[in-house]
């Protein structure tokens, strides 16, 4: 309920993707991955600058704790091209070799 209001009082491409995040942890990964891909229909997170990066890395890990690792490894490494960050692209390629 929170992040609706705050994304009401401050909508933006962050927000949204933090509301992911807190339902996914609040209701499963399943709902988690719902919104992101309605947010992506609807607000295009994985296109938005502030959050293309963000989206694959929240992707990959709700994917992963899915249970889906090798669509899960995708991403990570999708997530790890998408970052100028060395430390955060090392985390990330890691993450995709099972780490």
């Amino acid at each position: 309920m929170l992040y609706l209001w705050w994304e009401r009082l401050a909508t933006s491409a962050p927000v949204r993707l933090s509301r992911v995040v807190a339902v996914a942890q609040a209701f499963g990964t399943a709902r988690g991955l719902a919104l992101l891909d309605d947010l992506n229909r609807r607000h295009g997170l994985d296109r938005h600058t502030l959050t293309r990066q963000r989206e694959r890395a929240v992707r990959a890990h709700l994917t992963h704790l899915s249970g889906d690792t090798s669509r899960a490894a995708a991403l990570y490494r999708e997530a790890a091209d998408l970052t100028e960050n060395e430390v955060e692209r090392s985390y990330l390629l890691g993450k995709a070799d099972g780490g």
